[in-house]
This record gives C-alpha cells, sequence and structure tokens, in this order.
C-alpha cells in the first residue's frame, strides 16, 4: 500500500503579509516530514479564484520546490485541469517533462476537467465542452509521449497541432504515471478505458460502492480498444485524515476544520443546476448537493461512523485502510493540513501516521 499526502493551500482568513508565504514554507517542511515518514507520494492540487479553500493556483511550481527538498517520495501533480483554456496539452506536456527531470524520475501526471462552476466560468469556458476537452488533451499528450522522437500532429475539435516535436521529454518511459479524478461514477469507467489510474473520494461513498467502481474500472481496462500509451493500475483514493494518540483527540482536534472543508466543498464545487439548466455530464453533482445537505458536522459524525475518514488513533486508522485496501485500493491519499489545524500538530500527525501506521497495515 502507498501512502500520499495531499496539498490543497488553503489560507484561513484573517491574513497578514506572511501569511499566504508562511503556509506555503509550511507546506514543504510538510512534505519533507512526509518523506521521512514513509509516505511515497505527495500530491498538489489546481484550483483558481478559491480564496481562503485553496490558494494552489500554480501548483507546477510547488512541485518544482518539493522536487528539490526530497529526494525519494514521488510528487503529484493532481490534478492538473485539461480544458484547454486552463491548460494547452502541449504546455502541460512541457511542464511535465521539466518537473520530471527536475525530480529525477518522480512524477505522477492526475487530470480532470474542474466541478467547480465558479472555475470553469472564470476561464470562459462552457462546460458542455469540458469533457472533450479533456479526452483530446490526454488523447494527444499520449501520443506526443509515445512517439517522442517523431513530430506529432493532432486535428480535434478543440485541440489543432501541425507536426512538431515537444521539448523537454520526461526521464520516465514513455511518461510518468497519468491518473483521472473520478468524482462522478461514470468517471471510474473512462479510466480504465483511457488505461489511466484512479484518483477516487472515499467520503463521498462507502467502501462497498467502491469496490464496485473500481471492478468497473478494471474491467474497462482490460477491454479497452484505445492504443494507450501505458496502463497504470493503480487506485489512490482520497479521504481527510488525522492522526493522535487517541480518537478524542484526533477529533477535538481536527472536527471543526473538516466540518468547514466539508461545507465549502459542498458550496464551491456541487452547486450545478441552482443557477442554469445543467450541462451534460454534471447531472450526478446536483444529485450529491441534495444528498449531503445535511450540514458539515453532520456528515462529519455520518463519515467517523462508516469509516469513510482516516480520523483517529494509529490503531483505528489501520483498521480503516485495511477494509480500504480489501476493495482494490492501493494507495490512501490523505489531507491532513486543513483550515486551521496548527503546522505543529500537522507535523505530529503526520509522523504518528508514519511511525504507527504504515508500517502496520497488512
Amino acid at each position: 500500500m502507498d501512502y500520499g499526502l495531499l496539498f490543497e493551500m488553503g489560507i484561513p482568513k484573517p491574513w497578514t503579509a506572511t501569511t499566504e508565504a508562511t503556509a506555503y514554507w509550511n507546506s514543504i517542511e510538510q512534505v519533507k516530514v512526509a518523506e521521512q515518514s514513509g509516505f511515497t507520494h505527495a500530491w498538489a492540487v489546481e484550483h483558481h479564484f478559491r480564496e481562503e479553500f485553496s490558494h494552489m493556483g500554480a501548483p507546477e511550481i510547488w512541485l518544482a520546490a518539493a522536487a528539490q527538498h526530497t529526494e525519494t517520495i514521488r510528487l503529484g501533480h493532481g490534478i492538473a485541469l485539461l480544458p484547454t483554456p486552463f491548460n494547452h496539452p502541449v504546455r502541460v506536456a512541457e511542464r511535465i517533462g521539466a518537473l520530471d527531470i527536475l525530480s529525477h524520475g518522480r512524477i505522477d501526471l492526475g487530470t480532470g476537467r474542474s466541478i467547480a462552476e465558479h472555475e470553469i466560468d472564470g476561464f470562459g469556458i462552457d462546460p458542455g465542452d469540458t469533457r472533450g476537452m479533456w479526452a483530446e488533451s490526454v488523447e494527444l499528450m499520449q501520443k506526443l509521449w509515445m512517439h517522442r522522437d517523431e513530430e506529432v500532429s493532432f486535428d480535434g475539435q478543440y485541440v489543432k497541432l501541425p507536426p512538431r516535436k515537444v521539448f523537454p521529454r520526461p526521464v520516465q518511459d514513455p511518461h510518468p504515471p497519468m491518473w483521472l479524478a473520478a468524482t462522478s461514477p461514470p468517471s471510474y469507467q473512462l479510466a480504465g478505458e483511457y488505461g489511466l489510474g484512479v484518483l477516487a473520494f472515499g467520503m463521498a461513498i462507502d467502501k462497498d460502492a467502491m469496490g464496485r467502481r473500481l471492478a468497473e474500472w478494471r474491467a474497462a481496462m482490460a477491454t479497452t480498444t484505445r492504443n494507450v500509451s501505458m496502463k497504470n493500475e493503480q487506485a489512490a483514493i482520497f479521504m481527510m485524515s488525522f492522526c493522535a494518540p487517541t480518537d478524542d483527540e484526533a477529533i477535538a482536534t481536527c472536527e471543526q476544520s473538516f466540518v468547514e472543508y466539508l461545507d465549502v466543498t459542498i458550496d464551491h464545487f456541487l452547486r450545478w443546476g441552482e443557477k442554469r439548466e445543467l450541462p451534460p455530464g454534471y447531472e450526478w453533482y446536483a444529485k450529491a448537493v441534495k444528498q449531503g445537505a445535511r450540514s458539515g458536522k453532520a456528515k462529519f459524525e455520518y463519515l467517523i461512523e462508516n469509516g469513510m475518514v482516516l480520523v483517529g488513533s494509529p490503531a483505528t486508522i489501520t483498521k480503516t485502510i485495511e477494509e480500504f485496501k480489501d476493495t482494490g485500493a492501493t494507495q490512501m491519499l490523505v489531507a491532513m493540513q486543513l483550515g486551521t489545524i496548527p503546522h505543529e500538530k500537522v507535523l505530529e500527525s503526520i509522523r504518528l501516521f508514519g511511525s504507527e501506521v504504515i508500517p502496520n497495515v497488512g
């Protein structure tokens, strides 16, 4: 089992002139401690216009810095937003090539289209085009890396490229492992069809449902007829996590921050259909809002009771990870540094997780 630490780069108010800088440098210390504690991956999100929730608008810069402060931990761009106005696929391919060189081959590339209306509108994107833009970008990047010594052309609906070679090329051959953020049920099969690993959300579905969806993903990967560049048969499950000597201490430390994270997540990312007709492919999100209408506190208690967060003592967290491991997960991807949890408390959680959880999962 692999273990990843996800960085949202939340910057809660009140702010001072150094608040953002402090959060960024704290995160570098956290990833260094995570590497020392046995974590195998560190992931950085890409979000835009998300005041307080996430100030990680240029994750490639953070990843380049993290690469220079670490030696073994893999660094995940999780995720690169691939609708073309966010990021042209040639530019993503170039950045990933440079990051892979500077990290000595430690980069993973997560992909997705964004489910945040505020972000999509901010870049003038038609939500109905996001899936097609994502698909063309993945196809082009895989083609560029499969034929890295040749000129490659592409004639899509959203992306057109005359014959070109793209540099720099990644150290990993043919390229870093590629993933898809699976936030809606159809995404699991889609990831399999494109040969992508799955970045799943353990807070959204229970373990039985996760097992079914991962089975669908594997079946799609086994039967795909696409000419994919490589198959990434890894499944990472994202969960909020905080580890302390006792369950009560863990909950007392993280509850407020995790409740606020849940409330903001629902408010920012799952409000489709309230202002306009849902675009094709986003119907699931309106359904999720109705199901998640309870307050964050009520949802947090539900997640605790049903083992859908990794919060508690090392023994409690180990038991939950074992259950998700049985679904076919290969990586637990956790966010610890959320909200107003003090930096030193985050470091304590990382170290305890590393010393008492990671070595004890069967």
